[in-house]
């Protein structure tokens, strides 16, 4: 992808999240799994595709809102019916639970998608072949995408619209969650969530993932990263840039919000969002995906009011030891899957040495009390029912 090239925003956001992330997913053996037919397959697919809806009436789901007023309401909710958006390879599952009685329901007008890199969520362009305001669905998909199987429960979409609210809460630049659907009752009632695809506050006209700056591209493997496309544009020192534009941000991101809300983003190369403008020479990092965990005693030791969402509490829910989870999402997810990407880019281009960008990082990070002295990681072993565990690693941390 050529950086001339990116004239219509949305356009080229759906490209990159398509098709700039050859060489990103070597961090896991895991990573690069993707159990989805080749029609709505990021990379294989079609340039977009039909997502079916189903009309479900009031008494067999339930649609909520979250706190940020928005307009894409009105595009899934009709009086007391509301929209549910089913991935055709959701569809088709044979566990799909409920999906006899889901059936039944009247059929509503369908989505018209373009997949994101994680390949269930989706840019939503059309409903019923009028476009719409551009925004993503998050879907259920009761298939394994990487190391777990993405069922989205009704207390995930809770949990993620109430995560959402707490970032819009302390200005965290989240792309908010405003509203989702659950089909069915009990816990293991499924739907999908609403996102907008801009912050509450500004952000510069062109948004990619992060992966996408040091990716390379699927259709033109010769073109230089965009990473290096953004630096050469800007003129700027590459270690400056990278560390005043990327790296002290995240950090910053991080800990800001782990210290004032108990939530420790899973700030990896897809959540993490970089927008720019050529024009304006301004960048901003970006946040997506509110499915987070929640420390119960950070949110005591900060005095917020509130009661707690109904899923991924620590250590309520989960029997992990907080700090642990806190290094999986800051050392792993950020550092090792992310960042270390930047920082082994801008040694091969421009000889940056990596402990450079360490060390901006560790001067910026203002959350040492809630993580532990060594990297915690998944076991690398796959479990049934999407169970999880970590080990310590014994290594220490480059990037605090």
């Amino acid at each position: 992808m050529r950086l001339s090239d990116a004239r219509e925003p949305i356009a080229s956001w759906q490209y990159a999240e398509r098709y700039l992330g050859v060489g990103t997913r070597t961090y896991s053996p895991y990573a690069a799994d993707l159990d989805i037919a080749d029609a709505f397959h990021p990379q294989l697919g079609a340039p977009s595709f039909t997502v079916p809806t189903f009309r479900v009436p009031a008494g067999r789901g339930t649609y909520m809102r979250s706190g940020v007023p928005s307009g894409l309401h009105d595009v899934y909710v009709d009086g007391d019916e509301f929209l549910l958006p089913v991935h055709p390879n959701a569809l088709d599952c044979s566990d799909l639970v409920a999906r006899d009685d889901l059936v039944r329901c009247a059929p509503g007008p369908s989505l018209t998608v373009v997949p994101s890199a994680n390949a269930r969520t989706v840019f939503v362009a059309a409903v019923g072949g009028q476009p719409v305001a551009p925004h993503f669905a998050k879907l259920h998909y009761p298939r394994r995408l990487s190391r777990f199987t993405r069922r989205l429960r009704r207390p995930v979409i809770e949990l993620q619209l109430w995560v959402s609210d707490e970032l819009v809460r302390v200005g965290a630049p989240v792309l908010p969650e405003v509203g989702g659907g659950w089909f069915g009752t009990g816990p293991d009632a499924w739907g999908f969530l609403v996102r907008e695809a801009r912050p509450v506050g500004e952000a510069p006209r062109f948004t990619v993932p992060l992966f996408a700056l040091y990716g390379r591209d699927v259709h033109a493997p010769g073109d230089p990263a965009l990473l290096q496309q953004l630096v050469e544009a800007w003129d700027e020192d590459p270690a400056v840039f990278l560390a005043r534009r990327i790296v002290v941000p995240m950090v910053r991101l991080w800990a800001s919000v782990a210290r004032e809300t108990g939530c420790p983003l899973e700030t990896h190369g897809q959540n993490t969002l970089f927008a720019f403008d050529p024009a304006s020479r301004q960048t901003r990092v970006l946040y997506r995906d509110c499915a987070v965990y929640v420390d119960s005693a950070q949110r005591e030791r900060q005095g917020l009011p509130g009661g707690l969402p109904p899923a991924n509490v620590l250590p309520r829910d989960v029997p992990m030891a907080a700090d642990e989870v806190f290094s999986l999402t800051y050392d792993s997810f950020m550092g090792h899957h992310a960042l270390a990407y930047v920082a082994a880019l801008a040694r091969d281009v421009w000889g940056v040495p990596e402990a450079t960008l360490h060390t901006a990082a560790r001067e910026a990070f203002t959350a040492g009390a809630l993580l532990p002295p060594t990297v915690y990681y998944y076991d690398n072993v796959l479990y049934e029912n999407n169970d999880w565990k970590l080990v310590d690693t014994g290594t220490r941390p480059d990037w605090r």
